[in-house]
């Protein structure tokens, strides 16, 4: 009898602890569904953790909220109306309490005692939109910001270009799909179109073209040379660059040459006192003579000149010459060249000292391409004209300080190293420009019958130098 009774006790103790332990399960369970599970989403959010009206609002809350969508860096604003987006709150409602109910019976009771999960379930989510609006949308976006590549475009009025440009394609296809996907989705505030890109054109030098003609429309009767070279692409542009103009103190720069292929460094302090005197804002033909006679003709100034012409025609610089010293009173008989043997344009050079802008140029050229080890000079001179001493012919031209011409068309405390020329009727500047992006060279000579003003001439050298500058190292 007390053995039953044992039993019957221990039994009643067992299903006792039973009932507490399920009581307490099922408060806990009760509890626990007062907030979404885990591995529950509705359109992307999230709702572990949230209660069925905080999960519902958020959707009202993002089905009521724009698209921020982006064309590139563009950005533009889609609003539910501009699409017809339809959210139906109490149908989600319905989805969302189907799914709740469908886990708060039996199987859900014995998950939640074991701790098992049930898996992820994504709740239906009911949301509309017109197709045909969104292909609206993206019809106009596209109309807008589709464009092919563009090539760089001169300002004038700002002596300034606006950059080539890449060209841009939207694929709609796979926009269509992003901006869909955005729109159904609670949690895709931004999307970004899928556009195809193709790159900007290169740069041609035929805008830097259209501008410097757009500088020298009005000028009437004028006879502008330019020659401008990148001495990092090798690119050019050459505008009556192969007319032989007056020589004047641009010619100073192959005396100088000539000079360091003569002598050897370092040069002794008279001939710097020359070089300082000739290539200086003091622009001294006596100083420049002196070079001719002591430094290169052993004495003789017009053997200097012959020698200056001699090495112009062996670097192929077939229009530059020098017959007679600056300041001759005798008058030698022309040398005829290419460049005044022409017909069609002339601007009565003197006899004696001629040259070309692209002579000029070529000749700026060799001696940078010298200073960094290279180019014509160095392979011409083998051992007679030396990095060291191009360095040295940069330094001159670049303590070359005038004010004016391409000095004060480029940026203040930029590199020019340069030589003017300037006559009654011929002004003329040759230029290395050192910019942050490019450098380089830059001869313009201006020619007017008679007489050039100054008011006319200066200014328009720098424009040109400006745009020059503009072109080769824009302005981010």
């Amino acid at each position: 009898m007390r053995r039953r009774t044992s039993i019957i006790i221990w039994a009643a103790v067992v299903l006792a602890v039973i009932a507490l332990f399920l009581t307490w399960q099922v408060m806990g369970f009760r509890a626990a569904r007062r907030t979404l599970p885990e591995g529950m989403t509705l359109a992307g959010v999230p709702a572990e953790g949230m209660t069925r009206d905080q999960v519902l609002n958020v959707l009202e809350v993002a089905f009521a909220t724009p698209l921020d969508v982006f064309y590139e860096e563009q950005q533009l604003s889609l609003g539910p109306d501009a699409v017809e987006l339809q959210y139906d709150a109490a149908q989600t409602a319905a989805s969302l309490d189907a799914v709740i109910k469908a886990r708060g019976g039996v199987d859900g009771f014995i998950a939640y005692v074991l701790r098992r999960p049930l898996g992820p379930v994504d709740v239906p989510v009911a949301v509309t939109y017109s197709p045909d609006r969104l292909e609206g949308f993206l019809a106009r976006v596209a109309a807008q910001y589709d464009h092919p590549p563009q090539e760089a475009v001169p300002l004038p009025e700002t002596l300034a270009f606006r950059p080539s440009q890449p060209g841009y394609q939207m694929d709609y296809e796979a926009s269509r799909a992003r901006v869909a996907n955005g729109l159904t989705s609670a949690v895709e505030h931004q999307v970004h179109l899928a556009v195809q890109t193709e790159e900007a054109p290169p740069s041609s030098n035929d805008v830097l073209a259209q501008m410097i003609d757009s500088l020298l429309e009005g000028h009437t009767g004028l006879v502008a040379g330019v020659f401008i070279k990148d001495l990092q692409t090798g690119d050019e542009l050459a505008y009556n660059a192969d007319v032989a103009y007056n020589g004047l103190g641009v010619l100073k720069i192959a005396v100088m040459e000539e000079t360091y292929h003569a002598l050897d460094l370092p040069l002794s302090p008279q001939v710097t006192d020359w070089l300082s005197d000739t290539m200086g804002a003091t622009d001294s033909n006596e100083t420049a003579n002196l070079l001719l006679q002591d430094a290169i003709g052993g004495g003789d100034a017009y053997q200097g000149t012959e020698k200056v012409s001699a090495a112009m025609r062996y670097l192929g610089l077939v229009n530059t010459f020098m017959a007679a010293p600056y300041d001759a009173e005798a008058v030698p008989v022309t040398i005829s060249t290419p460049a005044n043997s022409r017909t069609d344009v002339t601007t009565n050079p003197e006899p004696h000292m001629q040259t070309t802008p692209l002579d000029a140029g070529l000749l700026l050229e060799m001696i940078y391409q010298c200073s960094n080890g290279g180019g014509p000079l160095v392979v011409a001179f083998p051992s007679a004209v030396l990095p060291a001493e191009c360095d040295e012919m940069l330094d001159w031209m670049a303590q070359n300080c005038i004010d004016c011409f391409t000095e004060v068309g480029v940026p203040v405390g930029t590199r020019v190293a340069h030589k003017q020329g300037i006559s009654a009727d011929t002004h003329a500047d040759a230029a290395i420009v050192f910019g942050p992006e490019r450098d380089f060279v830059l001869v313009v000579f201006l020619h007017r019958p008679n007489w050039l003003p100054w008011e006319e001439s200066a200014p328009l050298i720098s424009d040109i130098a400006t745009v020059t500058y503009n072109y080769y190292n824009p302005t981010p």
